[in-house]
Parts: structure tokens; sequence; C-alpha cells
């Protein structure tokens, strides 16, 4: 296959395919920086591409929070006027997820690229305020 087919079929490759390939390759002289900037850009775009992967995650993890609170409430396991405190967490955790989301929308994708790295930790917050909840919620009486 000639470069121009390799070029084209390398289009249909994942990304970590790609990476693996620029990292098996010993560049010529002139080009050795272009791969080190290649290399660059796909790990920048694997760190946006987890950022989001967690997001997902953690918007899941609310979803099956919400469903078990509710079928809680619905079974009169728990009554809100004994989790009034909690469910002023809860409605505060889901403000804050919000706003986070909402600013990572509103970032400019090159601050958004440059902010990957603040990302996880910020929804590992998020994940700690869950066991949080769910401690003070679900805890036996």
């Amino acid at each position: 296959m000639n470069s121009l087919g390799r070029l084209f079929s390398a289009s249909t490759m994942s990304l970590q395919s790609v990476l693996d390939v620029i990292l098996g390759i010993t560049p010529v002289p002139g080009l050795s920086a272009a791969f080190t900037l290649l290399k660059l850009i796909v790990t920048s775009v694997q760190k946006v591409r987890e950022g989001r992967r967690q997001l997902e995650v953690l918007a899941n993890s609310i979803a099956h929070l919400l469903e078990a609170l509710n079928a809680e409430f619905s079974a009169s396991s728990l009554v809100p006027s004994a989790c009034v405190r909690p469910l002023q967490d809860l409605y505060s955790l889901l403000n804050d997820i919000q706003s986070f989301v909402q600013e990572g929308q509103e970032r400019s994708f090159w601050k958004a690229l440059f902010a990957q790295d603040s990302i996880i930790p910020e929804i590992d917050g998020f994940y700690r305020r869950i066991d949080a909840l769910a401690n003070a919620l679900f805890r036996p009486y």
C-alpha cells in the first residue's frame, strides 16, 4: 500500500492504535518534532474523552441514586421529613455538578483542553459527596 493509502486507512484507526503506530516508528530527523506534537495531540484528545466518559459515569451514578431514593420514598422506607438535611445536601450536590458541567461547556475548546487535568479530581470529589449522601440516607435507623 502506498503512503496515501496508509494515510487514509489510518483515518479509520482508533486514537490508541494511531498512538501505538506512532510510538513504534522512529521518525526521520526532520519529522521528530511533528511526531512529538502528534503524540501530544493524541494524549490531549484521550484526556478529553476520559473526562467526558467520567462525566457520563457520574450522571449514571446519580440516576441510580435517585432511582433508589424514589423507590425508598415510594415504599415509605424513607420519609422526606426524616431526611431534610441529606436532601438539602443532595440538591446542593446536584447544583454543583450542573454548574461544573455548564462551566465546562462554556469554556473555549482550548481552555477546556488544558483544564482536563483538574476534571478527574473534581469528579472524584463529587463521588465522595455521593457516598456520604448515600450513607446518610440509607443508613439503618
